[in-house]
């Protein structure tokens, strides 16, 4: 596109500022932003940085010769149409030549101008010639008939806070009156200003370079490029340190840049930098108000805060603080004419700041951080060793400072295999050396955070800097209030106050429902910090009290559960402090559901450790019923072998053989009943050398499962009929009820159906409705299968229908599963194929990964009923 076909004509200008709006046309129309006309410039040979252009296209002064040369060659303006831009000029600076020069100052040198807010002074050219070679680009322009005002208005006549407002009632059409001067704050050019002998001063662009690759922030660039829009915009950019918070607002800055027409300024405030105080308001804005020219900055914060919103008032001036540290610190900063815009980036949340708009950013996920890796290290590299790079990435957890650093690593050894790097970043020891290169080191990053709590002269932050610490020793997955008020001997309140800080510094993260999670670096760091503050008995004090912590708070929620049942745990949980607020089965069953793999894993660390062992014992036999009924069959194998490490280390054989008795129902859930039978007969001679009769009980009830499903079914029967007789000289009858059912199923696969209904009618009312819904769930839904067998489908319906209603009710996701197998099984048997398959498939989806032989079933019936279908 050329100058010709922007309609665009030199020759209609008559003085200098129309001159500049016509260059200011030509750029525009170009669609080049600065920054690109700079590089342009730049390659032809010519001189023209993006402050430069800003300036020269932002006053109404006529600028350099060579400059408008270097802006209409870059925008591809033809060579003819250049010679008649500068024929033009020449006789624009002739004329100014030819002007009267101002009396001679000290010296014999002409005086100097006051700069104004948006003029400068500028050295009289002499008159000497038609052309003056000295006409500074700087200088402002001869008042001239309709530059009522200093302030440039931009081309097509409006500023940018006018054209935000376009569309509303404008009566005066748009035209420059004296109403826009009144509402100016700085003086008209008729206003004469002091003598002194200031330099002119250029319009401001402070933003430093923009990164140089920017992926996966699409989302949030779009958001904060709409939140830019709003009249005075205030935008803040939160997030964690190292989560590329000043790059994404960079980034945003210099695709604005071109917009504000006062200039950009910039300041880091200091609230990331390792060993150096935030910066002060009243220096930062001295700073600003010498970039814009005020040719004298007061002492008081309050009158410099109050100059700088005057002389941004009706400028546009885009302001970016990087790294707040807190609201009082950038207050005073604000700009609030309607056509400026603040984009501020703090790993604070600032909640008691007052913004137009919140970006949080989080980690970049997995897709946009390989792509982030790629573009730093090499697509070759990563292509030739595809494992070695994921394994880098996933241990950056998304940070972009990690990725950039292990990136930067990479690039400075080009002939160095990744797998090394990959090596000595997945490991936990090294990890966090490894993301340290030059002066990027997110082990640095994260300590800004935490020693504002660690340093601080208050004791509530220096508890929030310990509870960080402690929090960061226990392998849980999440963590919440109860938990981390138990660990660090704090009140429930002061826990919640504490976690609540370290959520404002980003140093922890919100998981919802009142839990709270590490990311996996800064667990790193936190522990590293423990490890180096908190003596090691400390740490093992804090991982103690909450692993007895845990032991009451499970007890309780499993009581709720299964009221009827002692759980094979002596005596009543200890008061251990507040815990969790259950009001029923409904919250029991929903705590179990979050908290099993922590449970798990806390076990595990304290099991490893050799700590703990009886509460280790007790947490396993107090879980595993829950996890046998959801179906969880790894977590129940898993903590059958902690239970019984941990009591062959207390030398008690019962709980071993008891922990030995979960390994064997997890495997009988799996179908690995030859290594199930084994197992499950050594307990048996255990508990029965030991004389635990309630404990042989459970063992004789699961061989005989293990019985019938191997088609031992006299087997199975002889040994639940023993199982029967003990729990009745015991009065278990809440027991009593379970191990009718089991009988009734063995009855089942012997065709006696008359007795086998007999024997689960017979359980079903041993349960008393509404005290133990999930063992009622199951007899009901076992209840359905023996109907089927017997030929009433109906009735079958309605007793898994009962089942599907109390399990969905609790969340119960293997429960609702068996239902609808079930209901599909009756449906099917009715003729009724499309429902059927309809429960069919939704069971699938529920049990698949919970329960595979359930699972095995579904799959074969879809695929018959698939192939009969056709």
């Amino acid at each position: 596109m050329t100058a010709a076909d922007f309609g665009v004509e030199p020759t209609t200008a008559s003085n200098p500022e129309q001159y500049v709006i016509l260059l200011r046309r030509i750029r525009d129309q170009s669609g080049l932003a600065y920054r690109e006309i700079a590089r342009r410039a730049k390659r032809t040979g010519d001189v023209l940085p993006a402050s430069t252009l800003a300036t020269m296209l932002g006053r109404p002064t006529l600028p350099r010769r060579d400059l408008v040369s270097a802006l209409l060659r870059a925008c591809d303006v033809p060579d003819d149409h250049v010679t008649k831009w500068l024929a033009v000029w020449g006789q624009l600076a002739a004329a100014r030549a030819a002007a009267k020069p101002p009396a001679a100052g000290p010296g014999g040198e002409p005086p100097r101008q006051r700069p104004s807010p948006t003029t400068r002074s500028a050295r009289t050219a002499p008159a000497s010639g038609a052309v003056a070679p000295n006409v500074d680009d700087l200088g402002p322009a001869p008042h001239t008939e309709g530059s009522a005002v200093l302030r440039l208005v931009p081309a097509g006549g409006e500023t940018r806070s006018a054209t935000r407002r376009r569309g509303r009632a404008d009566p005066t059409g748009g035209a420059r009156d004296g109403a826009v001067v009144r509402g100016l704050p700085w003086r008209s050019a008729d206003v004469k200003q002091p003598v002194d002998d200031e330099p002119d001063v250029p319009v401001p662009y402070q933003l430093p370079p923009p990164p140089p690759l920017m992926v996966g922030r699409s989302t949030e660039i779009d958001r904060l490029l709409a939140a830019a829009e709003a009249d005075a915009a205030v935008c803040l950019v939160e997030g964690a340190g190292g989560v590329g918070k000043s790059a994404l607002a960079l980034h945003v800055a210099h695709r604005i840049a071109e917009r504000f027409d006062g200039g950009c300024l910039y300041t880091d405030l200091r609230g990331a930098a390792a060993g150096i105080a935030a910066a002060e308001p009243t220096e930062v804005l001295a700073q600003f108000l010498r970039a814009l020219g005020v040719p004298a900055v007061p002492a008081s914060l309050d009158e410099a805060s109050a100059l700088l919103r005057t002389w941004t008032a009706e400028r546009g001036v885009l302001v970016l603080l990087d790294n707040a540290a807190s609201a009082a610190q950038v207050r005073p900063l604000l700009t609030s004419g309607p056509g400026c815009t603040t984009i501020i980036t703090s790993r604070w949340m600032l909640p008691d700041l007052d913004t137009t708009s919140r970006i949080r950013l989080e980690p970049l996920p997995d897709d946009a951080a390989f792509a982030l890796f790629t573009g730093l290290t090499g697509s070759q590299r990563v292509q030739a060793e595809p494992a070695a790079a994921a394994t880098v990435v996933r241990r950056c957890g998304g940070l972009p400072l990690a990725l950039r650093i292990v990136g930067a690593r990479a690039a400075a050894r080009p002939d160095a295999p990744l797998t090394g790097l990959a090596e000595r970043v997945d490991d936990e020891g090294l990890r966090l050396d490894v993301l340290e290169v030059g002066d990027l080191s997110v082990r640095a990053s994260l300590h800004l955070g935490y020693q504002a709590f660690e340093d601080a002269p208050q004791d509530e932050r220096r508890q929030a800097a310990r509870l960080f610490r402690f929090a960061a020793l226990p392998d849980w997955t999440h963590f919440t209030t109860y938990g981390c008020a138990a660990l660090a001997e704090l009140s429930v309140t002061d826990a919640e106050r504490a976690l609540d800080a370290l959520g404002d510094a980003h140093l922890i993260d919100s998981a919802g429902a009142g839990r709270y999670r590490f990311h996996d670096i800064v667990r790193l760091y936190a522990r590293e910090r423990a490890q180096a503050v908190d003596d090691p008995s400390h740490r093992d004090e804090a991982l103690g009290r909450l692993t007895v912590w845990l032991r009451s708070a499970t007890i309780h929620a499993a009581r709720l559960l299964y009221p009827h049942d002692r759980l094979g745990v002596d005596g009543p949980a200890p008061v251990t402090g507040r815990g969790p607020v259950l009001d029923g089965t409904d919250d029991a069953w929903a705590w179990f559901e979050r908290e099993h793999t922590n449970l798990l894993l806390i076990a595990r660390q304290q099991a490893t450790a050799g700590r703990n062992l009886t509460e280790v014992n007790d947490l396993a036999l107090i879980a595993v019923k829950f996890l046998d009924y959801a179906g969880y069959i790894a977590e129940q194998q898993q903590f059958g072998y902690l239970a019984a490490t941990a009591a062959r280390r207390l030398d008690d054989r019962s709980g071993e053989a008891s922990g030995l008795n979960i390994v064997a129902v997890a495997l009988l859930r799996q179908g690995r009943l030859d290594e199930a039978l084994p197992l499950l007969q050594r307990c048996l001679t255990v508990q029965r050398e030991l004389g635990d009769r309630g404990r042989e009980a459970a063992i004789l009830n699961n061989l005989g499962n293990a019985l019938r499903d191997r088609g031992d079914l006299t087997g199975a029967l002889q040994h639940l009929r023993d199982a029967l007789a003990i729990r009745r000289e015991l009065g278990q009858r809440h027991k009593e009820g379970l191990v009718l059912d089991n009988l009734a199923l063995v009855y089942q696969r012997l065709g006696d159906h008359s007795r086998a209904l007999a024997c689960h009618a017979a359980g079903l009312a041993v349960v008393d409705r509404g005290t133990d819904p999930l063992r009622e769930a199951q007899a009901l839904v076992n209840f359905a299968e023996t109907l089927l067998a017997a030929g009433d489908h109906r009735t079958a319906i309605v007793r898994a229908g009962e089942s599907l209603e109390i399990c969905r009710r609790y969340g119960h996701q293997r429960g609702i599963g068996l239902a609808l197998q079930v209901l599909g099984d009756a449906h099917a048997g009715l003729g009724e194929r499309a429902a059927a398959q309809r429960h069919w498939r939704e069971a699938l989806g529920r049990l698949d990964g919970l329960d595979p032989q359930a699972a095995a079933r579904l799959r074969s019936a879809l695929a018959a009923e698939g192939r009969d279908g056709t």
